[in-house]
């Protein structure tokens, strides 16, 4: 009976800890820690994410580095996807000026792209995701998803809490992250680098220009 008590005693201490947000670590399914530290978006941050098309995870990549980081104010990143065959086209530049609370996702990445956006892809703003946190909703949150139907706001719901697997800084890691939108969006419940791990659009990519994707893997600093 004592022995229960403490289980429980100890997955209720872990909880309120990752509700608050503290820098600790816990064992995780698969053997992978978690990791509840909430490291901030800075230069020099590199994410390799796999493409979704037409809802299916494809083997070609999208490569997001951070530039220069004034976060929430602005940041900067440069975007390529490498080639199938290997080459890599320039990269391109865009500066995310709406992070601290802009509500337009707007996650279509083109090579005609105007270098300064309110557009905050491939992260929600840190507004957004505190609502998420308080309320577990974030109203009129704009995916700014090209359709027929135009851009499309809708109300931004936590539907589920889930450990994202990740690779991070080198080793097997889970992210805790929101699932959200029917499981169009998974956030990384991380205030400081609130990155849309995964995005799955709905549409059809000829219609719409969007892409989704996966992360993979992550370059950062911090305690982790």
């Amino acid at each position: 009976m004592r022995r229960r008590f403490l289980v429980i005693l100890s997955l209720l201490a872990l909880t309120i800890a990752v509700v608050l947000g503290n820098p600790v670590r816990a064992g995780a399914k698969e053997g992978y820690e978690v990791i509840t530290s909430e490291p901030a978006i800075h230069a020099g941050m590199f994410v390799t994410f796999k493409r979704i098309v037409a809802h299916t995870l494809t083997d070609y990549e999208w490569e997001v580095t951070v530039q220069n980081s004034r976060y929430p104010d602005w940041v900067e990143i440069s975007w390529v996807w490498p080639r199938s065959d290997g080459t890599r086209p320039p990269a391109k530049t865009r500066s995310l000026t709406s992070m601290a609370r802009g509500r337009t996702f707007g996650p279509i990445f083109t090579q005609g792209d105007r270098y300064e956006t309110d557009a905050t892809a491939p992260w929600v703003s840190r507004e957004v995701l505190r609502e998420l946190r308080t309320d577990r909703v974030a109203y009129n949150f704009r995916l700014g998803t090209v359709s027929l139907m135009g851009i499309v706001a809708v109300d931004l719901r936590v539907e589920e809490e889930v450990l994202y697997p990740i690779e991070l800084n080198g080793r097997r890691v889970h992210l805790p992250a929101f699932k959200c939108y029917n499981g169009q969006l998974t956030i990384w419940n991380n205030l400081q680098n609130p990155l849309v791990l995964e995005f799955r659009p709905v549409g059809i990519p000829v219609l719409s220009s969007v892409v989704g994707w996966k992360a993979e893997s992550m370059s950062i600093r911090g305690r982790v």
